[in-house]
């Protein structure tokens, strides 16, 4: 059972200004969830052009070694991307075998928009109060859920990629 207090502690339905205390709140919730579902998107792209490193090998019979090998070389590949910026990371897709088909524009609009709340909507939307009344801010979310769909969009069409080509066949000699 979780304790609610934790999570409730602000709710009060006898405060006047309880409406905008949960626009508010839920306005930092939706810029959070959406951090988390473009870290997914990046996730899954060093995923995927990590497991590209099998398709280097030219062998068509395996040992251990062989696989150990292999997945070392997945591991450090996957590694470097993961320090990239998306911009970069961005760069590395437009080369991928298995992200040849993904919507690029798509892609470069997520970057651009997740720069944007990452480096400046702070400053810009929420410190120098450019959202005046809640109704503002309920404009804002909206135009954060449309940019979510698309985090999602990318998201799933990533996932079904990485089921594609996560699994390979392969012969191996004991």
């Amino acid at each position: 059972m979780i304790d609610k207090s934790k999570y409730l502690y602000w709710l009060n339905k006898d405060d006047p200004q309880i409406d905008g205390e949960v626009v508010w709140r839920e306005l930092y919730s939706r810029i959070g969830c959406i951090f988390h579902t473009v870290q997914m998107v990046e996730y899954n792209i060093a995923n995927i052009i990590s497991i590209e490193e099998f398709e280097k090998e030219e062998k068509k019979i395996f040992s251990s070694d062989d696989i150990i090998r292999i997945k070392d070389k997945i591991n450090i590949k996957f590694d470097k991307l993961t320090k990239l910026t998306f911009g970069n990371l961005v760069k590395e897709v437009k080369k991928s075998k298995y992200l040849k088909d993904i919507d690029i524009d798509l892609l470069k609009d997520i970057k651009q928009y997740r720069d944007y709340l990452a480096h400046r909507c702070f400053k810009e939307k929420l410190l120098e109060n450019e959202l005046d009344c809640l109704e503002d801010v309920d404009k804002f979310v909206d135009e954060l859920n449309d940019y979510e769909q698309k985090a999602k969009q990318m998201n799933d069409c990533l996932v079904e990629i990485f089921k594609k080509y996560k699994i390979k066949t392969i012969l191996m000699k004991y």
